[in-house]
C-alpha cells in the first residue's frame, strides 16, 4: 500500500477529486480562491485607504483631545485653586472678633468667592480634635454660618498636614463631589487660624459637554467632508491608470501606436516615458523579426535551390571527374551559405537571451585575424577584391577567440560587401601601450553622420541600404554583442562619398 501522506494535497491550494480512470485516484489541482474579491479595483480600495486615513486622524485627535483636555484642566484647576488662595489670605485679619473680621473681611471673601465661582471659603480654628468654624461663604454670598455640611464633609477627607503645613493641593472625594483644596495657616490674637479654599472638581461641566458637543459636530462634518474629497481624490488620481490600463491591453493586443501620458505627474510621466518606450522596442522588434524572416527565407531560397538543381545534375547527367568537381564545390558553397545564415541566426539569439558564455583567454590578435583572412581569400580572388594587410606581430590581447574572430568575420564581410568602386578593403592591427586597435576600411559610399550612431541597433534598417550579399543583417549586431561583453571600445568613422572604418579596441594582455 502506497504511503497515504503521499496522496495528500494542500487544502489552501488545491482539492482532491475522485475520477474514473481506470480504477486510479486522479488528484486535481484547483487554484485557490483570491482574497478580497470585493475590492479588487485600485480606485476602490484608494477610497477605502482615504477613509481609514481620515478616521485614524480623527481617533488620534479625539485621544490628544480627551488626553489634554485632563492634563490642561488640572493644570488651570491648580492655577485657579492657588490665584483664589493667596487672594483669600491677603489681608488676613489679627482679630477673629473684631469688626475687621465680622464685617470687612467677611465681604471681602464674599466679593472674592462671587467673581470666582463656583467656590467655597472658609476660616476655622482647631479645638482639641475638632474644628471650631468662623466663617463659611460660597459663590452665592451665601451660607455665613458656622456651620456647613460641605466643609464637615471635606474636612473628613482633608490630609491636614499635607495642605496647611505642606501647603499642597489636594483632592476630596466627598458626598457633594470632589473638591480640590488649598489652605494656609495664619497667626491672630487667640492662637492659629486657617484658611482653606474649596473648588470644585468637575471637568465635565456645562462648559466642556458643549466643547465635546461642538466636537463631535464638528466630527461628522469632517467625515462627511472626508469621504467626498476620497471618493473625487480617489478617481482623480487613478484615472490615469485606468487609461494607462487601458492602452496596454491595446498594445497587447498589437495596436503599437498607442502614446502614453502621464499628465503632469512625475510619477507617471516616467511610467509614460517607460511605456512609450517599450512600445516602440515592441514594435521595432516585431518589424525586425518579420524583416529576419522575411530575409532567411529568401537568402535559405536561393542556395537551396541551387543545392537542389546541382544534385539532380550529379544524378541525371553523365560528367568526367573535372565538371564532377566543380558541381560537388557549388554544392558545398552553398551548403556552407545555409550554415552560415542558420549560424548567424542562432548567435543573435543566444546573445539576446544572455547564454552566451564566453572564454577568455591571452591570443596573438594578429593570428586570429590571418586565420579569418584565409577564408576570405578565396572569394576575393573569384571578384577581384584587393585585401590589403597591415597587421603588428605579437599584438597579445585577453579574449574570447571563437567570438573575436566572428567579430572580424563580419566586419571584413560587410567591408567586402560595400567596398566601392576599387574594389579595396584594408585591415590595419595597430598595438598601442594600453591596447590594441583594429581597423576594417572600405571605400564605398560612406555613411549619414545621423545614423552612425544607429548603425549597431539591432533594430536599424537603414532607408538607403541595398542587400549586396545573402546575409541575415545580423552582423553588426552580433558584434556590438560581442564587443559589450568584452568592454572594449568601437566605433565608425565615415565619410559620404570616401567610405567607412569600423574599429575597435581590446585590452592588451596583462
Amino acid at each position: 500500500m502506497e504511503n497515504e501522506g503521499e496522496n495528500k494535497i494542500n487544502k489552501q491550494e488545491a482539492q482532491s477529486v475522485t475520477l474514473d480512470n481506470g480504477g486510479e485516484v486522479a488528484p486535481v489541482l484547483i487554484a485557490p480562491k483570491k482574497r478580497f474579491p470585493l475590492i479588487r479595483s485600485i480606485s476602490a480600495r484608494t477610497t477605502v485607504n482615504y477613509y481609514v486615513f481620515a478616521v485614524v486622524i480623527l481617533l488620534l485627535f479625539y485621544a490628544m483631545f480627551f488626553a489634554g483636555l485632563y492634563i490642561v484642566y488640572d493644570r488651570m484647576m491648580e492655577y485657579e485653586t492657588e490665584r483664589i488662595e493667596r487672594s483669600a489670605e491677603t489681608g488676613f485679619p489679627v482679630r477673629l472678633d473684631d469688626y475687621s473680621f465680622n464685617v470687612v473681611y467677611r465681604r471681602r471673601l464674599v466679593e472674592i468667592a462671587r467673581s470666582n465661582k463656583p467656590v467655597a471659603i472658609a476660616v476655622f480654628e482647631t479645638v482639641g480634635d475638632g474644628y471650631d468654624v468662623c466663617l463659611i461663604v460660597d459663590d452665592m454670598g451665601n451660607g455665613l454660618s458656622e456651620n456647613s455640611d460641605l466643609f464637615n464633609s471635606v474636612m473628613d477627607k482633608l490630609d491636614f498636614s499635607a495642605v496647611f503645613k505642606s501647603k499642597k493641593i489636594y483632592m476630596a472625594d466627598t458626598p457633594f463631589g470632589t473638591y480640590m483644596c488649598k489652605g494656609s495657616a495664619h497667626t491672630t490674637d487667640s492662637g492659629t487660624a486657617y484658611l482653606l479654599v474649596m473648588k470644585p472638581y468637575d471637568m465635565w461641566n456645562n462648559q466642556t459637554l458643549k466643547m465635546v458637543y461642538v466636537l463631535l459636530v464638528c466630527t461628522v462634518i469632517v467625515l462627511a467632508l472626508a469621504c467626498v474629497f476620497a471618493f473625487f481624490a480617489s478617481r482623480h488620481t487613478t484615472k490615469y491608470l485606468k487609461d494607462f490600463s487601458q492602452k496596454a491591453k491595446r498594445v497587447a493586443e498589437g495596436d503599437y501606436n498607442v502614446k502614453f501620458s502621464g499628465s503632469g505627474y512625475s510619477e507617471y510621466e516616467n511610467l509614460a516615458t517607460a511605456l512609450n518606450a517599450a512600445t516602440q522596442n515592441m514594435q521595432k522588434a516585431e518589424n525586425l523579426q518579420r524583416d529576419i524572416v522575411a530575409n532567411v527565407s529568401h537568402d535559405i531560397r536561393t542556395p537551396l535551390t541551387m543545392i537542389r538543381a546541382y544534385a539532380e545534375m550529379l544524378r541525371d547527367m553523365p560528367m568526367n571527374d573535372e565538371k564532377r568537381e566543380k558541381t560537388a564545390n557549388v554544392i558545398i558553397t552553398e551548403a556552407d551559405r545555409l550554415t552560415s545564415l542558420v549560424g548567424d541566426v542562432l548567435d543573435y539569439s543566444r546573445m539576446q537571451s544572455g547564454v552566451t558564455e564566453y572564454k577568455f583567454e591571452d591570443y596573438d590578435l594578429s593570428d586570429v585575424a590571418l586565420s579569418v583572412l584565409e577564408k576570405f581569400e578565396p572569394m576575393c580572388e573569384r571578384d577581384g577584391i584587393k585585401l590589403l594587410r597591415e597587421i603588428d606581430n605579437n599584438a597579445s590581447v585577453t579574449c574570447d577567440r571563437q567570438k573575436i574572430e566572428q567579430v572580424f568575420y563580419n566586419l571584413l564581410g560587410n567591408a567586402i560587401n560595400y567596398c566601392g568602386d576599387d574594389k579595396t578593403v584594408i585591415l590595419r592591427i595597430k598595438k598601442q601601450e594600453q591596447c590594441v586597435r583594429v581597423e576594417v576600411e572600405d571605400h564605398g559610399a560612406g555613411i549619414e553622420q545621423s545614423d552612425i550612431e544607429n548603425v549597431w541597433d539591432r533594430y536599424y534598417r537603414s532607408p538607403h541600404a541595398t542587400r549586396r550579399v545573402v546575409g541575415t543583417g545580423l552582423g553588426l549586431s552580433i558584434c556590438k554583442s560581442v564587443l559589450s561583453a568584452h568592454n572594449a571600445e568601437f566605433g565608425i568613422i565615415s565619410e559620404i562619398g570616401k567610405g567607412s572604418v569600423f574599429w575597435f579596441e581590446l585590452r592588451v594582455q596583462s
